[in-house]
């Protein structure tokens, strides 16, 4: 090694070391807090010659975990802590590291030093790359900033990491280090840490799937504002706040809205839960901005501006995201036109849910309505289709309706299972009743079990419940 890389590597891992100490200290803290053992995680890895030394990272995983699961960490790996997952992707699970290049085991620049596991495949012309100190930063490094997303869902994350990664970068490794110069390693560290830093997001993922939703979120937000100070002044009235609201209220509201996690679901998929986490996180941004804006702009804001504008902007931002998750479904729908035409005979809740899964989950399925035994429910509308009769009526919606099968989410008496099977096969269609099926009549053997246990005398909470309810 030259004087030059060494001398650098002392200085910058002292002074990273010396001012990261309260950084270090905080995520020591929070890794603590979250899951108990270690701080760290050191491992024994090849250094330079094929030496072995110990790693040192923060923890990403509980200290239980043990050495289950593959040796590489790929994206959304359930092995990770909450404080992992955000060391992982700002590579701040590698400050650490700076203790082993003090020492003398690593540099700044160099290859990554690879598992013992790995120790096999630095053969043939990729033995040259145990030639070189290992390192922090380097061609690999950049260009494999987010490697845990280039993994297959398809093969095991080892065997793909040996066939594909390691080659590709034991080959630029070798073209990089075998030249390497101090002037060309501090070009790497600059890259880098900006590589670092920028990568945290995934921008171009970004750019595809979130961006046009929050364009259309900050146009809904500016909307809300201006329609509500339009409503409540006449033209001559509108008060200056209304020009400072309108880059304000996006600046803040929208912030919120990352954090709250509203960009989480996607459009095809949002349901009931997401529109409440929406309309409750809109509403702290919306009254942080309100208050930012009393606060350092505009102390005369008239306050009915916020319940007006919040209500206008949520309505904007809710209504087109409902009619384009119906617009996908009625396409899906359309696409295959040929599915089957399904009843389902009943209205509780598993009948519903039933419904909606066949409505939402399955294109080829097309719902024509339901079946209820009770005349007061009949031309009642759920999930969107009507309840157009009982078991008599059967040979009318056939003809008028047509379907191929009928749906049992909950077991009906055998006098009018027997039945109904019988009608089913003169006139060929499919019954198909959920409960009689091995998956859910063993759910159902375990609930009728833990309904036992509850009725159990012996068992006081459920009996005292008994007693509250009568």
């Amino acid at each position: 090694m030259s004087l030059c890389k060494r001398s650098l590597d002392i200085l910058l891992a002292t002074v990273g070391l010396v001012l990261g100490f309260p950084l270090l200290l905080l995520i020591a803290v929070l890794v603590r807090l979250e899951t108990p053992g270690n701080v760290f995680f050191s491992q024994e890895r090849l250094g330079k010659g094929g030496k072995r030394f110990r790693l040192h990272k923060f923890r990403k995983f509980p200290a239980t975990w043990g050495t289950v699961g593959p040796g590489v960490t790929v994206a959304g790996d359930v092995r990770m802590t909450r404080v992992g997952r955000f060391l992982e992707r700002t590579k701040l699970d590698e400050l650490p590291q700076l203790w082993n290049i003090l020492r003398g085991e690593m540099s700044f620049v160099g290859p990554r030093p690879e598992s013992l596991k790995y120790a096999s495949l630095f053969e043939g012309e990729y033995s040259g790359v145990l030639d070189f100190l290992p390192g922090i930063f380097g061609p690999n490094q950049v260009a494999f900033r987010n490697e845990s997303e280039m993994y297959p869902p398809e093969e095991n994350p080892e065997e793909y990491y040996k066939r594909v990664l390691f080659p590709q970068k034991a080959r630029a490794d070798l073209a990089y280090f075998k030249q390497s110069h101090c002037y060309g390693d501090l070009l790497w560290i600059f890259r880098g840490v900006f590589t670092s830093l920028v990568g945290v997001i995934n921008w171009r993922w970004v750019a595809r799937h979130h961006l046009p939703v929050m364009v259309m979120d900050m146009v809904a937000i500016e909307l809300g504002w201006g329609l509500a100070a339009v409503a409540r002044f006449s033209a001559d009235q509108i008060p200056e706040a209304l020009t400072t609201g309108l880059w304000l209220f996006p600046l803040v509201v929208l912030p919120f809205m990352v954090v709250g996690r509203c960009y989480r679901h996607t459009l095809r998929h949002i349901v009931l839960y997401d529109v409440v986490r929406l309309a409750t996180v809109v509403s702290l941004g919306w009254m942080t901005a309100f208050l930012i804006l009393l606060a350092l702009f505009n102390r005369g804001t008239a306050l009915s501006l916020v319940p007006l504008g919040l209500i206008i902007a949520l309505t904007l931002m809710v209504i087109p995201r409902v009619l384009y998750k119906e617009y996908l479904r009625k396409k899906d729908v359309s696409q295959n036109s040929e599915g089957r035409r399904i009843l389902i005979y009943g209205v509780d809740d598993r009948a519903i849910n039933l419904g909606s899964l066949l409505q939402r989950g399955f294109p080829g399925a097309q719902l024509v309505g339901f079946l209820s035994d009770d005349p007061e429910i009949r031309g009642r509308t759920l999930l969107s289709e009507k309840v157009i009769g009982s078991e008599r009526d059967l040979p009318t919606i056939l003809v008028a309706r047509g379907f191929d099968q009928i749906w049992f989410a909950s077991l009906p008496n055998e006098v009018k299972l027997q039945r109904l099977r019988k009608w089913a096969d003169e006139n060929n269609i499919q019954l198909v009743v959920l409960p009689l099926l091995a998956p859910f009549a063993a759910l159902l053997s375990a609930e009728s079990v833990s309904t036992e246990n509850s009725d159990d005398p012996s068992n006081n909470a459920p009996k005292k419940r008994r007693e509250a309810s009568l």
